[in-house]
């Protein structure tokens, strides 16, 4: 489990890097612990949502606290490649590993 402090540095980290949106959706899932989208729609969404047939997959997400405070750590990260390794292997690692591209919800 998360601390408060903990989840409102990754809603801050969020909210910096995606939207406020994210943020909400982050916080909920990490103060709340794994929930369907049926459960996290309350929380994100203030106006009244109707749901057409209910599936029959039912699909759970978490917010992954690890990787939001990974994204904090990549501008270091990307320092040290820079100068250890050169701005050639800093370029081929901002293609592999884009920003964006971090799994912050599984």
């Amino acid at each position: 489990m998360v601390s408060q402090y903990g989840i409102k540095l990754a809603a801050y980290l969020i909210s910096s890097s995606y939207s406020d949106f994210c943020s909400k959706v982050c916080e909920c899932l990490l103060s709340s612990g794994t929930l369907t989208l049926v459960q996290i729609i309350p929380f994100s969404i203030r106006q009244e949502v109707a749901f057409g047939e209910a599936s029959k997959i039912v699909t759970k997400y978490t917010a992954l606290f690890d990787n939001m405070i990974h994204k904090m750590r990549f501008p270091k990260f990307m320092q040290i490649v820079s100068e250890e390794l050169g701005e050639d292997c800093l370029g081929f690692l901002r293609d592999c590993f884009n920003m964006e591209g971090f799994h912050l919800i599984r």
